[in-house]
């Protein structure tokens, strides 16, 4: 606790965007955001080795102070990264339809999946089914949703699930009590650790 406090102190000093040379980008301090009282904030990722190649989901949700209820990882097997974004979404939204949420706060680091979410971007074919059923449960009436793009530096923990190497069996693994190796990425969250990173201007 005390390290991590000197890391969030060190990272705090300045917030102040610096320009590179080539003026093309700018430094930002980004870190996860919790939600407002009530609301459950939902992270979820996708990850591939190759594309399309073998790929893994994962996700957590969170109480409105950070804390963890529950969390899970997927081996899919062989398909498609974007593929694997939404079936963590999918899955994620399944977790906290169960847990009876009411209002719920999607954080996804794919910009591409935020769009086709919310319909800014035409659906490809490939992904309609997957698509049609995140929608279903994005516009069920018994809750509220919000989604929205974070970046990966505030996506952590879903990223780190979504990596975890099960026991190689495709399948889900469900963790309702926090696992191995999650701790400092979660406590960096709720204690509002700042990250810097490299943003076009």
């Amino acid at each position: 606790m005390s390290k991590f406090r000197q890391v969030k102190w060190a990272l705090q000093q300045d917030k102040s965007d610096s320009v590179c040379d080539n003026r093309k980008y700018s430094a930002r301090w980004v870190r996860w955001k919790s939600g407002s009282e009530g609301w459950i904030i939902l992270n979820t990722d996708g990850a591939a080795k190759g594309n399309p190649g073998p790929t893994g989901a994962g996700g957590v949700l969170r109480g409105d102070k950070g804390e963890w209820l529950v969390g899970f990882l997927e081996n899919l097997g062989h398909c498609s990264s974007i593929k694997a974004e939404f079936k963590a979404v999918w899955r994620g939204l399944n977790l906290a339809n169960e847990m009876q949420a009411q209002r719920v706060w999607l954080q996804i680091d794919s910009k591409i999946v935020v769009s086709m979410l919310t319909r800014q971007t035409q659906w490809h074919p490939e992904h309609r089914v997957i698509l049609q059923k995140c929608s279903s449960l994005l516009e069920w009436v018994g809750w509220e949703v919000r989604v929205t793009h974070c970046f990966r530096e505030a996506n952590q923990v879903a990223d780190f699930l979504a990596k975890m190497d099960s026991d190689g069996t495709v399948g889900v693994t469900i963790h309702r009590s926090l696992p191995m190796g999650v701790w400092e990425a979660l406590y960096a969250d709720s204690s509002g650790v700042y990250w810097p990173r490299l943003c076009k201007s």
